[in-house]
């Protein structure tokens, strides 16, 4: 009697096991991951990438809403149709902002205008210019005599195009791919422009300035070289443009 009841014990202990596992159990851990992998590809081919997510993939607009953002303590007003990146789009307190127009009259973005927005051949007519909190440690003039010029093969240049002294870089130095380009102005400002040569590696070669705007705010901008011939409008209009959007003109 005692093993037959040990033995109904045990049938109905197995018994209940088999009640609390569920013949669903299975099939739908497959459905789950099936659906999970599933999720995965589609994310991974058709989601956003973790740069768009942040804005920092271009993404063009051309809406004239203004964006009310602060740089350098400064108040501006930017146009949508100028920004490139989405997180320029963002208003509040930013350590620096990065635009894009057509020279050489800075030209917002329109629909119209897309194609040659997104041109990054040799002669592109896009130019690049970012305005940020100016906090360099050297102004344009001392980077030009304590840096640049400690670089070149022939301190003294010789007369380059456009009313511009060229000034060729040592081959051991970090800017050997890089042509100087320097005006010496007689009002006491001094420009500073380096333009990358056109090589194998550089087929598409661009020229930058970086300088102090005001007080508080610098403007770094990059265009391509060829139109390095039209560097005195191309500065004024930037710098122009720049200063056009501040809230209050008169802050310095």
């Amino acid at each position: 009697m005692a093993r037959r009841r040990k033995k109904r014990m045990i049938s109905e202990d197995f018994g209940v096991e088999a009640k609390q596992d569920s013949s669903w159990t299975l099939p739908l851990t497959i459905i789950g991951v099936t659906l999970l992998l599933s999720f995965g590809f589609v994310y991974y081919y058709f989601g956003p990438t973790i740069s768009e997510l942040r804005g920092d993939t271009p993404d063009p607009s051309a809406s004239s809403l203004p964006i009310d953002i602060t740089v350098g303590g400064v108040d501006l007003v930017v146009p949508t149709n100028l920004t490139r990146y989405p997180r320029a789009r963002t208003p509040g307190v930013k350590d620096s902002v990065s635009l894009y127009a057509l020279l050489p009259n800075m030209e917002a973005f329109s629909t119209d205008k897309q194609e040659i927005f997104d041109n990054n051949e040799s002669d592109s007519p896009v130019i690049y210019f970012t305005i940020n909190a100016y906090d360099a440690a050297l102004e344009e003039s001392e980077r030009l005599d304590q840096i640049y010029l400690e670089l070149v093969v022939d301190p003294k240049g010789r007369q380059g195009p456009y009313g511009l002294t060229v000034y060729e870089f040592i081959e051991n130095s970090g800017y050997r791919d890089e042509d100087l380009f320097v005006d010496y102005d007689q009002d006491g400002e001094t420009v500073v422009i380096r333009c990358y040569r056109q090589m194998d590696h550089i087929p598409s070669p661009h020229c930058r300035r970086d300088l102090r705007l005001t007080d508080t705010l610098g403007l770094s901008y990059i265009y391509k070289r060829p139109w390095l011939a039209q560097w005195k409008e191309i500065d004024r209009n930037v710098k122009a443009l720049t200063l056009s959007m501040r809230n209050d003109p008169s802050v310095n």
